[in-house]
């Protein structure tokens, strides 16, 4: 809803700034001004351009607009942004903005989804390759760090400081959990590009750990560290920490009627003595020379239907180009883009699943959640009270 009323408003701005270029004015500077800011607005308002610069549709990306243009509004030392009819208008604080707020979240998205350069953005957008990395810095700073997206490091924050309880039935009994790796620029020097290779990957990488709860939101993830190295060690050394969650699944004490079910991949051998409070399920290993049964085979089938949220999670911010691309940046960059882009995944499962979509992954088709039905004849899922502002 706020995405749409959004959206709307940008429409009416947008005919009326038309309307100003229409009428025509008498310095030519302000004259390619207004011209600039039409036409690309007009590329907002086409739908198939937006989703392919961005990825995302009008009402998901309008509402990440609102949430943003809501944070610099109420945070000290933002920059002045262009927006409404007249391209002079800006608010109170700070230095005026060369692009409208709606502008600069798209740029960002496009630098995010496509992985170009921040060069390549100079004639789209009619600023210098300088404005457009403090621009980028600016958008990105604030959707990682401000809590304006469900991103895995908000989750995570408010999942530690719940109740034990609370926590459990937010888990709800199934945490799916595995390390992913992004390749990344080789390090100068010898002993770190040692550190950070990769032969499972074959080639410079990090790689951080995350897990998804039952709902699949990916509300756990871990510090980036060099690709090189055995799974179970990170395992061991860097499991976040999430309050009762993680405390509950490294206590061997923990009651069998309150474990939760950790769903792992073959990697991480090992793993029941580092979660010692935890049901720890992974996939039967072919013996040598020798073949799974039928029962085994089936176990492996079901557990790995269980476990696709979290690699379908993994797919979606793969599908960003700057993290599926080799990143060229510093390591804080990198968890900026990672927590953006998971940020970016939970909201599209959350509204997918407010929508009635809810996807079953085994069987490959959408099944129909619980609730009211819905505006398009569906049954809505509710989102967890915790997610909601």
């Amino acid at each position: 809803r706020i995405g749409t009323m959004r959206f709307e408003k940008f429409r009416r701005d947008a005919d009326a700034r038309v309307s100003l270029l229409m009428e025509g004015c008498e310095d030519p500077q302000l004259c390619r001004r207004r011209g600039r800011r039409v036409a690309l607005d007009e590329a907002l308002l086409n739908e198939e351009w937006l989703h392919g610069e961005t990825g995302l549709g009008h009402a998901m990306f309008f509402y990440i607009v609102a949430c943003f243009e809501h944070e610099i509004e109420t945070t000290t030392g933002m920059p002045l942004f262009r927006n409404g009819v007249d391209p002079e208008r800006s608010s109170d604080r700070g230095n005026r903005c060369s692009l409208a707020s709606e502008h600069m979240v798209c740029m960002f998205m496009h630098h995010t989804w496509t992985g170009c350069a921040q060069e390549s953005l100079q004639g789209v957008y009619g600023i210098d390759q300088t404005t457009a990395s403090r621009n980028i810095r600016l958008v990105r700073g604030i959707m990682a760090d401000s809590g304006m997206l469900p991103t895995d490091m908000a989750l995570m924050e408010e999942l530690g400081s719940m109740p034990p309880r609370k926590a459990e039935a937010v888990v709800g009994g199934v945490i799916n959990m595995d390390l992913t790796h992004f390749e990344i620029e080789d390090p100068a020097d010898k002993e770190s590009n040692d550190e950070a290779y990769s032969h499972k990957a074959g080639t410079t990488t990090a790689k951080s750990l995350h897990a998804c709860i039952a709902g699949g939101l990916v509300c756990i993830s871990g510090e980036l560290e060099g690709g090189r190295g055995s799974e179970i060690e990170y395992l061991r050394h860097r499991l976040p920490d999430v309050g009762h969650v993680t405390a509950s699944l490294t206590d061997p004490s923990t009651p069998a009627g309150r474990r939760i079910d950790v769903n792992l991949d073959g990697g991480m051998q090992g793993a029941a003595e580092v979660l010692l409070g935890a049901n720890v399920r992974m996939p039967h290993r072919k013996p040598p020379k020798g073949e799974l049964t039928d029962e085994q085979e089936a176990y492996n089938s079901r557990l790995a239907s269980e476990r696709s949220p979290i690699e379908n999670r993994f797919g979606e911010i793969k599908q960003n180009g700057i993290l599926a691309n080799r990143f060229r940046g510093s390591v804080h960059d990198l968890h900026e883009y990672r927590t953006v882009a998971f940020g970016i995944a939970n909201l599209k499962l959350m509204m997918r699943k407010a929508d009635g979509f809810v996807p079953d992954t085994h069987a490959e088709q959408a099944v129909e959640g619980p609730g009211p039905p819905g505006p398009h004849g569906r049954k809505p899922r509710q989102t967890f009270d915790y997610l909601r502002k």
